[in-house]
């Protein structure tokens, strides 16, 4: 009943990738043989990719706390995904790759984390936040309808109630700037997409007389 994940995304190459969060059980998400804390990877028809790097498990990455959000930017899979206290992170999902959770949250920037993460091989994230914001859905944006949103991932948040666009570099690997497009106006925000004209809907998620939203050029 606390942190679930669950969001899916489909890969270029036609698989499912679905998210899992700890379940409020935070060793497990470095348990292999678990599924709390892990990014899976299952063909559509349940079965398992006979090139996952973990032989016949869906796991794709562990050490997560609990991802909210997949996008594809350029064959690569990005993900948003809660902190605790601090450290809400963007990532970028590495096949067979540990990102550290319950034993480093955000960067290695401690003498532990250090530790952990040399003898583990940790991807740290491209992006943090402290203090957190909840962040949530994501989107890559790339359409010519709202050109100065180009190149950048659209950011649902639920405590920071806002909509954000993380423009990104040429290669899609790093978060160049970040600024707020929808501002605390409809509460709790928990998804969005981008629909193939270029319009892009957000939803909420108060708990009641929830909506959503469309933003066009102009808007």
């Amino acid at each position: 009943n606390i942190h679930n994940g669950s969001r899916l995304s489909v890969s270029p190459d036609k698989k499912l990738f679905i998210s899992t969060g700890d379940a409020s059980q935070p060793s497990r998400s470095q348990d292999a043989n678990s599924l709390n804390g892990k990014i899976l990877r299952i063909n559509f028809d349940g079965s398992i990719p006979s090139d996952n790097p973990f032989p016949g498990s869906p796991v794709w990455s562990l050490g997560h706390r609990n991802p909210q959000g997949l996008t594809w930017v350029n064959g690569k899979l990005l993900s948003s995904e809660h902190g605790a206290n601090s450290d809400d992170e963007i990532n970028i999902i590495e096949k067979g790759k540990n990102y550290g959770w319950p034993n480093v949250e955000g960067l290695c920037n401690t003498s532990n984390e250090q530790s952990f993460c040399n003898s583990n091989d940790i991807v740290e994230p491209i992006y943090t936040w402290t203090p957190t914001i909840a962040v949530c859905g994501l989107e890559y944006y790339n359409h010519d309808l709202i050109p100065q949103w180009k190149n950048a991932l659209l950011l649902a948040t639920l405590k920071g109630s806002s909509l954000y666009l993380l423009k990104l570099n040429s290669s899609g690997t790093a978060i160049e700037s970040v600024s707020e497009v929808v501002s605390k106006t409809y509460g709790r925000l928990r998804a969005v997409c981008v629909a193939p004209d270029g319009k892009v809907y957000f939803s909420t998620g108060n708990g009641g007389n929830d909506k959503i939203i469309a933003i066009s050029p102009g808007q």
